[in-house]
């Protein structure tokens, strides 16, 4: 996943998706509360690693593995979600979804890191993005998992704190977590922004108040950014904190 060329927060503000007005106290502000940024897809390349990592947990239950493009939807939804998906599609006991779950997260923990990159530039952007507002990372990955992967590639000198389901058995929506993480750090809804590559992570944030801006070096793509409404969409990683900055300023029109 390497950033692309173009730059939608570049476009006039009436050439982006709008869903509700921000409300003035956050466009008039020169600061913000937190950014929140999703991880894969969004800071880290995990693509060979769950690609990799999903035919082998299908593979040891006799599923056929997915296309590549199949595969690459299954990165950012959580990953319960995604068995219990497949098991219903191949009409198999729904409790199978637990052991792929399992086995899945077992080779996960042991190839994640070597199979995972940091998205080029994203150290570069997350210094700029530190002046502006604390960061924290919201993610659908299972707590315990998602903490050791910031580890293991490095990315903890550049985000500290990692909100993330702790239930392995229970299905989190990404709003439940963003909730969370705005509690734990008293951010207020309207100024803060939720960054990430697929719609779930833009709909958490109009779930939650939040401004929210798009990414499109992950698996997520323009229509389905632009579907979710994300108050801006962004196609290169150096473009992200000037993003923020107008999203952040935007005057209700």
């Amino acid at each position: 996943m390497r950033a692309m060329s173009g730059c939608d927060d570049n476009l006039p503000d009436a050439d982006l998706p709008h869903p509700e007005p921000l409300e003035a106290n956050l466009l008039g502000a020169n600061f913000l509360d937190a950014i929140f940024l999703d991880l894969d897809g969004c800071l880290v390349d995990s693509t060979r690693a769950i690609a990799n990592t999903f035919d082998h947990a299908l593979a040891s239950a006799g599923i056929a593995p997915r296309s590549p493009e199949v595969t690459r939807s299954f990165i950012g939804p959580p990953l319960r979600a995604t068995f219990d998906r497949i098991v219903a599609e191949e009409g198999l006991d729904p409790g199978l979804a637990t052991v792929l779950v399992a086995r899945y997260r077992e080779r996960y923990r042991a190839m994640s890191a070597a199979e995972t990159t940091l998205i080029d530039g994203i150290p570069e952007a997350l210094a700029v993005l530190r002046g502006q507002a604390p960061l924290a990372i919201v993610t659908s990955k299972y707590g315990p998992v998602a903490e050791r992967l910031v580890d293991e590639i490095g990315l903890r000198a550049h985000v500290e704190v990692v909100y993330a389901p702790h239930d392995e058995h229970m299905v989190e929506p990404k709003d439940v977590t963003l909730r969370r993480a705005l509690a734990a750090t008293g951010a207020r809804p309207h100024a803060t922004v939720m960054i990430g590559d697929r719609e779930h992570d833009v709909l958490a944030g109009h779930a939650c108040g939040t401004a929210t801006i798009g990414v499109l070096w992950g698996a997520g793509d323009r229509v389905e950014l632009e579907a979710a409404r994300a108050h801006a969409i962004v196609a290169e990683v150096h473009a992200l904190a000037g993003a923020v900055r107008r999203v952040a300023m935007r005057r209700d029109r």
